[in-house]
C-alpha cells in the first residue's frame, strides 16, 4: 500500500513499516541476543536531532507506566512542553509516542526514516521496540520538548531506553517477574532494573527490601543520589471516602498536601514520586509544583489502568493488572469500589505469567471467573488457568474469545471486572468502543 493511501490510518501503515524487524513483545528470542549496540546505533546516526530538553526514565515491575504518564501530565499542568514513551500500546501503535498528551503526527515520516536507514546500515537483529525508541527520543528533539518521559520495556540493564540520555530515573518497585528473562529472585530481578539509575543522576524508588539493598549499591557504585519512599519520601493518606483522597507528602522538611479526586489508591505513590522528581530537577516550579497538587487537576487518563468505562448496561472496570502485586492492588481497589460485591471477571494470562499467584489475590472479589485466550501473542491455556482456579475454590469456566467472554460477563450483576493482561484489556476496550488517546 502506498504510504499516503487515505484508506489506511497512520497505525496501520507505522505497522507495516516495522513488521520485517524482531517483535520481542510478541515472540521474545533468546535472552543472548539482546545487547544496547543496535540501539546506540540509532541514537548516533548521522543527522540525529540532540535533545534540548530534560529526560527521565521510568521503570519497575509495576506502576511505571501510571507514573510516567503522571509525571508528562504534572510538566504540562507546571506549563512544561511534555513528551511521554510508553508501552506497551493498549489500542494502537500511536499511543507511545505522546507529545502534550496526544500522539505526535511526527512519528510516521520518523520511523520510515529509521527503517531506511536500518537498511541502508544493513544493522542486524533490529527490534521494533528500538526503532520505536529512538523514534520517540528524535520526536521529543524535533518538538524541544522541555521533558521527555521514557517508560522501560522490560528490566533495565538490556532495555533500549537505557542508551537515552536521561537527568533522573524512577524506579518504582521490584517483584518477581519475566523470571526466564531477568532471574529467579527479587534480588536478580533488581540487579537488572537498578541500570536505569544513571552515575550521578538523582533517582527515586519504592521498592522495598532486598530489593532495595541492591538498588542502594548499584547507586553507591554509580553515585547516583537515590531517594527512597518511606525513607526520603513520606506518604500519608488522611482521607479517602471511596473516590477522593487527601494526604500529605513530605520531601524533606518540604509539606506538600493534595487532594486527588475519582483516583485509585495506587496513583498515590506514582503523585509522590513524580512530584519529588519534578521538584529536584526544576526547583524553580516549587511553589507552582505546591498549588497544582491542591488539588490535582491534571490526572491523567490512565486506560487499561483500573479503568471504569460505562456502558449502557453497566460499568466494567479494565485493569491489566499481570504481576502478582499489581492484581493485589487491582483486587484492593475493587473491594474499595465495591465493598462486599463479588465480580464477575474476565481474565488471561500471557505464557509465562505467575497465573496462579495472581489468582489467589482476586478469589476473595470473585463470583465467577472466565478465562479466555489472548490474541497476538503467547497465552496460557484458558482451561488449564481453569483447572488451577477450582483447586483454590474459584467457580471457573473457559470461554471462547474476549466477545464471547463479555457476553458473559453481562449475564450477571455488574459491575465487571476484566484483567490479567494489556493484550485483553485492549481487546476488551476496542470490543467496547473506547479509544485509548481519547482524552489526556
Amino acid at each position: 500500500m502506498s504510504a499516503n493511501n487515505p484508506r489506511t490510518s497512520a497505525a496501520e501503515r507505522i505497522l507495516a513499516l516495522v513488521a520485517p524487524l524482531t517483535n520481542y513483545e510478541r515472540n521474545r528470542q533468546d535472552k543472548p541476543r539482546w545487547s544496547l549496540d543496535n540501539i546506540r546505533t540509532l541514537l548516533a546516526r548521522p543527522g540525529a536531532t540532540p535533545a534540548r530538553g530534560l529526560a527521565v526514565q521510568v521503570g519497575g515491575s509495576k506502576g511505571k507506566g501510571t507514573t510516567a504518564l503522571y509525571l508528562d501530565a504534572l510538566a504540562r499542568r507546571l506549563g512544561l512542553r511534555s513528551g511521554v514513551y510508553l508501552s506497551p500500546h493498549v489500542d494502537d501503535v500511536t499511543e507511545r509516542v505522546q507529545i502534550d498528551g496526544q500522539p505526535t503526527p511526527m512519528l510516521e515520516d520518523v520511523v520510515r526514516e529509521l527503517v531506511d536507514f536500518v537498511k541502508r546500515s544493513r544493522l542486524a537483529d533490529v527490534s521494533f521496540f528500538e526503532v520505536m525508541t529512538a523514534a520517540a527520543a528524535e520526536c521529543y528533539a524535533r518538538a524541544a520538548v522541555d521533558l521527555a518521559v521514557f517508560e522501560v520495556g522490560l528490566g533495565g540493564r538490556l532495555d533500549a531506553t537505557t542508551a537515552v540520555p536521561v537527568d533522573a530515573s524512577i524506579l518504582t518497585n521490584v517483584e518477581l517477574e519475566h523470571t526466564d528473562l531477568l532471574g529467579d529472585t527479587v534480588e536478580a530481578i533488581a540487579g537488572e532494573k537498578a541500570y536505569i539509575l544513571r552515575p550521578g543522576k538523582v533517582a527515586f524508588t519504592a521498592a522495598r527490601n532486598g530489593a532495595l539493598r541492591v538498588i542502594e549499591a548499584y547507586a553507591r557504585e554509580v553515585q547516583a543520589p537515590l531517594r527512597v519512599l518511606d525513607r526520603d519520601l513520606l506518604l500519608a493518606i488522611t482521607h479517602d471516602d471511596g473516590r477522593t483522597l487527601s494526604g500529605v507528602i513530605t520531601d524533606g522538611g518540604t509539606r506538600l498536601p493534595f487532594v486527588l479526586p475519582d483516583a485509585a489508591t495506587f496513583e498515590t505513590q506514582a503523585l509522590t514520586l513524580v512530584a519529588c522528581c519534578l521538584r529536584a530537577l526544576r526547583p524553580d516550579l516549587a511553589p507552582n509544583l505546591a498549588a497544582a497538587l491542591d488539588p490535582v487537576r491534571f490526572r491523567p487518563h490512565l486506560p487499561a489502568r483500573f479503568e471504569r468505562i460505562v456502558t449502557p448496561d453497566g460499568v466494567f472496570v479494565v485493569d491489566a493488572a499481570h504481576t502478582e502485586r499489581s492484581m493485589q492492588a487491582t483486587a484492593t481497589e475493587a473491594a474499595r469500589m465495591a465493598p462486599g460485591h463479588r465480580f464477575a471477571v474476565l481474565f488471561a494470562s500471557a505464557a509465562g505469567k505467575r497465573w496462579q499467584a495472581e489468582l489467589s489475590w482476586l478469589a476473595p472479589i470473585v463470583d465467577t471467573l472466565y478465562v479466555t485466550r489472548l490474541e497476538g501473542t503467547a497465552s496460557e491455556d484458558a482451561q488449564t488457568i481453569c483447572a488451577g482456579a477450582r483447586t483454590v475454590g474459584l467457580r471457573a469456566k473457559a470461554v471462547d474469545g474476549a466477545a464471547e467472554g463479555l457476553a458473559a460477563l453481562r449475564r450477571h450483576q455488574g459491575p465487571w471486572l476484566v484483567t490479567g493482561s494489556f493484550y485483553l484489556a485492549g481487546q476488551v476496550r476496542r470490543l467496547l468502543g473506547v479509544h485509548a488517546a481519547s482524552r489526556s
